[in-house]
């Protein structure tokens, strides 16, 4: 073999097989890698992102400012209202006037008296609530310590004139209210979170500070109107939407109104600090970058989320992109004529080589010759296959048998884990996969056929019960005695699998729904009556039966008729049949 080698190495007009493949391909890898690191990382994903964590970022800065602002004027609102030895009627409303945002103005006396006064105008639903008129502008409440039972209604209009008012039976209590004690306690200006008003499908926030030299409270209610204000200063495109929440989860505002997409964040995600720098996630089967960034607020952290399209914001780079094409394309065509030149020396011989291994393969190893190629790699390969002919020879049929066993060996898995994936893990019964193809298996045999079938729902009674008191071992040990019991009262033709939680399912194959409701009532009574190992107490099931009906062509809507029924059994008190009609 070295003579062989030396001889090869002295022909001057070869060349070396590494040298052309480097040679061919260097220019080509170039190319590709910087078209793909231009691409991938320094526009559309990357550019996306930093789009939306400076806009994000920036929006931050102004609800911080904003509300640092709210927070001064709302604190010297307070301080003026704080000066009033007595509440003031004509004082109240010019402050409510000169504050778009305030909500309500009002003290709260030690000896339980109330004052507030309302504006009209801050939210449509106030005039419907209070029976208010478009004269109507001013609500003042009255509470007199030395009547606690009663609550004066007054509807004054602009000139502060009463257009109507009623007396009604009172409960509220300013003494016992949060805001009236955590003012005297902290002897200074307070501020609560946001919550939700009672009285109006809006949020807000309550400022109060106890008067000076008496045990007496003066507040102020203020509207959350601003931030979103903010939000679409900054938010212009409609793929873009954008939330203010507090720690506790509670949403302020929106920039959409509408809270499904952020609610079911939530769901999904327990914490938020990982989106404190832009994350690709999937929600409701699209693609959304989503920032989160928190902001302090007073007392409380409250956080900014950004929710964009995926798609949206990358679109502005694809223009960028399709330029990147461009110039790979145009690589790639002038690149063609160093492609045709190297193929010649490369292509042809490995064609050769080609033709001796499927002379191997054929098994005509007197067939397998030496190649003659200027290419030194290829010459030394022909005459390794020529030397390696002989042993593959030898090992053919040991190697022959070795596969066969392990196609064997990988047969028995594959059967292990198709069974693995149709069965549940606790019960051994089958799970949702088996159960959906047997649901449409037989409404496709219906619906050929005619032919009817049965489907029962089951749900152990108080279940969770079970776990909250005995502990989820028993709750298995439960789930598993009844799958057990189950599995003894059914035909083979039955099927019959866990469908989730705490509910089983039984197919019933050419069932009537009287059949079906037979067998129900024979699985409510056997369970009643099983003596459970691990729990005492007896177990009970609330059960649905439905059929297949001519008018049902989905495999969804006879489980759902099951599901109605089952919901019966549990609304009449559990334990018992019911049946879909």
């Amino acid at each position: 073999m070295p003579s062989i080698i030396s001889k090869l190495f002295l022909k001057k007009e070869q060349v070396s097989l590494k040298a052309t493949v480097l040679s061919l391909f260097f220019f080509i890898t170039i190319i590709l890698v910087l078209l793909l690191i231009s691409q991938l990382l320094y526009f559309s994903k990357k550019l996306s992102y930093e789009s939306i964590n400076l806009k994000l970022t920036t929006l931050v800065k102004d609800i911080q400012t904003s509300m640092t602002t709210n927070n001064k004027t709302n604190a010297n609102v307070l301080s003026l209202l704080s000066f009033q030895n007595s509440a003031n009627l004509k004082f109240y409303t010019k402050i409510l006037e000169n504050n778009r945002s305030l909500y309500a103005v009002y003290t709260g006396y030690s000896n339980g008296s109330f004052y507030e006064v309302i504006n009209l105008n801050i939210h449509p639903l106030l005039r419907k609530i209070y029976n208010a008129t478009s004269k109507d502008q001013w609500l003042l409440i009255e509470i007199l310590g030395s009547k606690p039972n009663e609550k004066k209604v007054t509807l004054l209009d602009k000139d502060l004139k009463p257009t109507s008012f009623s007396i009604t039976e009172n409960t509220y209590n300013p003494t016992l209210r949060p805001w009236y004690k955590n003012a005297l306690h902290k002897k200074t200006l307070i501020k609560t979170k946001p919550y939700e008003f009672s009285n109006i499908p809006s949020k807000g926030v309550t400022y109060a500070q106890q008067l000076e030299n008496s045990e007496d409270v003066v507040g102020i209610d203020v509207l959350i109107y601003d931030i979103q204000d903010i939000l679409k200063k900054h938010i212009t495109v409609a793929y873009m939407d954008a939330y203010l929440f507090t720690q506790d989860r509670l949403i302020i505002s929106s920039l959409m109104n509408d809270n499904t997409l952020l609610e079911l964040f939530f769901k999904k995600h327990s914490s938020f600090k990982e989106f404190e720098t832009p994350q690709l996630i999937t929600l409701n089967n699209k693609e959304y970058i989503v920032q989160i960034l928190p902001f302090k607020n007073t007392n409380s952290s409250d956080y900014v989320a950004l929710f964009s399209k995926y798609d949206n914001v990358v679109a502005p780079y694809k223009q960028q992109t399709y330029v990147l094409i461009a110039i790979f394309i145009a690589s790639l065509l002038v690149l063609i004529p160093l492609i045709i030149y190297f193929s010649n020396i490369i292509v042809k011989p490995i064609y050769k080589l080609v033709e001796q291994s499927q002379n191997i393969k054929n098994r005509k190893f007197d067939s397998v010759n030496n190649i003659e190629s200027p290419v030194l790699e290829v010459a030394l390969l022909s005459a390794s296959i020529k030397e390696m002919s002989n042993a593959i020879y030898s090992y053919q049929h040991s190697l022959e048998k070795k596969v066969q066993k392990r196609t064997q060996e990988l047969s028995l898995k594959n059967q292990e884990l198709l069974k693995l994936s149709i069965t549940d893990k606790l019960t051994g019964l089958y799970n949702r996969v088996k159960l959906d193809k047997t649901l449409q298996d037989e409404m496709n045999r219906s619906l050929r056929t005619g032919d009817v079938f049965c489907v029962i729902l089951m749900d152990i009674d108080f279940f969770k019960k079970i776990n909250d008191g005995y502990g989820h071992q028993t709750g298995d040990d439960v789930l598993i005695e009844t799958a057990q019991v189950l599995q003894k009262l059914l035909r083979k033709t039955d099927v019959l699998g866990r469908w989730g939680g705490e509910e089983f399912l039984i197919i019933s194959p050419l069932t009537s729904l009287e059949n079906g409701v037979k067998l129900a009532n024979k699985i409510n009574l056997f369970v009643q009556s099983h003596p459970y190992s691990t729990y005492k107490n007896q177990v009970t099931m609330s059960i649905g039966v439905a059929a297949f009906q001519k008018n049902i062509t989905k495999p969804e809507e006879i489980v759902a008729n099951a599901d109605k029924a089952l919901y019966e059994a549990k609304h009449n008190g559990r334990n018992q049949v019911k049946i879909f009609q």
